[in-house]
């Protein structure tokens, strides 16, 4: 309970202010997207039991020991295997925990000769998550202890797990005693211009450590293309 109780008050902390102290030089990759539930159970709620998560978009900024080439090539991320198992409320929070472990997945595709990326509505739908896993699998890894604590007032929050490097063309990249122990982490809110059947943006990272702020221009840089 006091573990719980620890992390949840973090957790808070980071989705009200939408950054902590940070290391700029432990920061890996950094994410925006949309999530959505699939399977969903109540599709006129948000966490219940059994309702899977998943999330996609793109990946702006990927960081040594990772080497992408972004001028010939764009990179989007799939988050998914995610159930939810546990479910408490503290007043207008909710902890949901997250029986796993997850996967995400980020692809390298190349901006002349593949396939824009393309939200579509109501997912999973004919485009996503197809077109944000075509292209080369650039990194994959586990996400394990995977919690989000959610505000049901404002429909914002935040979430944070376990990541560790399982495969893609990178993996060779990332010494063996560097795979694990990496935070995967994340800020949610509510998106007037979100395409149809989606839940929340997402602002995300993984790193070590601290996380950096949360690069809202990095996601402001990208939303003005979205939906498409």
């Amino acid at each position: 309970m006091q573990t719980i109780a620890t992390r949840f008050v973090l957790l808070l902390c980071f989705a009200v202010l939408g950054t902590a102290p940070a290391h700029a030089q432990d920061l890996f990759l950094d994410y925006v997207g949309y999530d959505y539930e699939d399977p969903d159970p109540d599709p006129l709620s948000f966490g219940e039991v059994g309702a899977g998560y998943n999330g996609l978009g793109d990946v702006p900024v990927l960081l040594a020991p990772l080497a992408p080439d972004t001028a010939s090539n764009q990179y989007t991320y799939f988050i998914t295997d995610l159930t939810v198992n546990v479910v408490n409320v503290y007043g207008d929070f909710m902890v949901i925990d997250y029986a796993g472990p997850g996967t995400i997945q980020v692809y390298e595709d190349s901006k002349t000769l593949g396939t824009d990326r393309d939200y579509g509505t109501n997912p999973p739908n004919l485009v996503a998550p197809p077109t944000f896993t075509d292209g080369t699998l650039f990194l994959e890894g586990s996400l394990t202890s995977f919690q989000f604590v959610f505000n049901t007032v404002t429909g914002s929050g935040s979430y944070e797990a376990v990541f560790t490097a399982t495969g893609g063309s990178q993996l060779g990249n990332i010494p063996v005693a560097q795979r694990t122990g990496w935070t995967f982490a994340g800020a949610t809110e509510n998106d007037l211009h979100m395409p149809v059947g989606y839940l929340h943006q997402i602002d995300g990272q993984i790193f070590l450590d601290r996380p950096s702020p949360i690069e809202r221009s990095s996601w402001g840089r990208i939303k003005s293309g979205l939906p498409r």
